[in-house]
């Protein structure tokens, strides 16, 4: 066949699979497509450049760029090979590349610092993960990376470009992120850096035609009780989730009501049933105690760690009810947020009166929980009755608590949740001790 005849065989082909693009993901799609096809890589390339990439460039905010693609790998390959979750959610102006530039503004670090910092840390991951850094594979070529990297930085004699690097005509490549208003960077870190290092807001880019998502995203669509809904169930500060994953319960209302009810917790044991992403965890650990959380979705680890700076074995992941049927000891302070409803609605392996029984023997002193009530939307029918009063009266006869102290409802019923929650704080206390 020549050379003709087989070039219009593939732009044939090419149609095909741009005709059968459907979905939510056309470019993981095209891509797929566009590798199957037997062509030169060099062709490939041109190919993608051609179809996938918007004409011409444009100016973006600095400030809405986030790191992305390294190392010949997409953002979420990095992440899954390095375990850095936050990579993708991490803007340019904090990443490695503008660290190392600050810790050679004025001065020549030495090999150590380097190798010490942020970009060192970087570089010596992928070398760990993949064989090399560009054109780096241990760690005299990773200085000698970053020692070229700020020579470029400070004005130095132009290089030609090396194994794996842009060339000086190439264009700062980013594609949209999914939901938001932010791109993540493809190819350009460095030259970027540069730009952020230079005071400079705005940069040109080329973007790309299809979105992408970030690590963070994805795992947290993969989150069982969220079953690919885009909400947050406790506060998680990313910047691509900000625009589009409404928070669904604020989570520093009932924090500081128990702050409050608890006065100095410092010291005392905690433990968080049904803890989700951790962000009570967190946040006991902050105030001085020994904080701990139980949650069925595995998925919840990584996240947590990531997120909150957990540390390994603060959560236990498993179904509550043999975890703490199985439980030899007790918790100072135990929480249990929107549960109990899901035992009444009868969702579990038991009865609400055995979770209660199950929560009370592992509570040495305050059991706080909250519950959904008659007064949300989506519980008007099947929860009718169950209200404050009726709340605290079975909590009352189903424990061993002292006193039932009702603090009062959240602060949650905010668009688009206003005809839901409102869900009031109960502290189950016992006085003797």
């Amino acid at each position: 066949m020549s050379a003709l005849a087989n070039l219009r065989a593939v732009r044939r082909r090419s149609r095909v699979v741009l005709r059968r693009l459907t979905g939510p993901s056309p470019s993981h799609a095209l891509m797929s497509a566009a590798k199957s096809l037997p062509i030169p890589a060099k062709v490939r390339v041109q190919l993608s450049t051609a179809l996938l990439r918007q004409r011409g460039s444009v100016t973006v905010p600095i400030d809405r760029l986030l790191l992305g693609a390294q190392n010949g790998w997409t953002a979420t390959e990095f992440s899954t090979r390095t375990g850095d979750m936050l990579w993708g959610s991490t803007p340019v102006s904090e990443g490695p590349h503008v660290a190392l530039l600050r810790l050679a503004d004025g001065r020549e670090p030495s090999d150590a610092e380097i190798l010490d910092s942020p970009y060192g840390t970087l570089a010596r991951r992928a070398v760990a993960t993949g064989g090399r850094y560009f054109w780096a594979t241990d760690d005299a070529g990773i200085v000698e990376t970053a020692r070229a990297f700020i020579d470029r930085h400070r004005g130095g004699a132009p290089q030609a470009p090396r194994t794996y690097q842009s060339g000086p005509d190439d264009p700062i490549l980013v594609a949209p992120v999914k939901w938001s208003g932010y791109y993540q960077v493809l190819d350009g870190h460095h030259r970027l850096a540069s730009a952020v290092q230079r005071g400079e807001r705005s940069a040109e880019v080329t973007v790309k035609r299809f979105p992408v998502t970030t690590p963070l995203q994805d795992h947290l669509l993969r989150m069982s009780w969220l079953d690919g809904t885009r909400e947050l169930y406790q506060p998680i500060d990313a910047p691509e989730l900000a625009e589009s994953w409404p928070t669904v319960r604020k989570c520093t209302d009932r924090r500081d009501k128990m702050r409050e009810f608890l006065g100095d917790p410092a010291g005392l044991s905690y433990l968080d049933v049904a803890s989700c992403y951790g962000w009570f965890v967190s946040e006991m650990g902050r105030l001085g105690m020994d904080a701990h959380g139980v949650e069925r979705d595995p998925l919840a680890v990584p996240l947590g760690q990531a997120v909150y700076g957990l540390p390994a074995g603060a959560i236990e992941t498993g179904d509550c009810v043999e975890i703490l049927g199985a439980a030899d000891r007790t918790w100072d302070v135990v929480s249990c947020f929107s549960l109990l409803h899901h035992f009444v609605l009868g969702r579990a392996s038991v009865g609400p009166e055995e979770l209660l029984r199950l929560l009370d023997r592992v509570t040495g002193r305050v059991l706080f929980l909250d519950t959904g009530q008659e007064n949300e939307a989506w519980f008007r029918t099947s929860l009718a009755g169950w209200n404050p009063s009726m709340i605290a009266d079975f909590l009352q006869r189903n424990t061993t608590f002292s006193k039932i102290v009702d603090l009062g409802p959240d602060d949650d019923a905010v668009p688009p949740y206003a005809d839901n929650y409102r869900r009031h704080l109960f502290a189950c206390v016992r006085e003797d001790r």
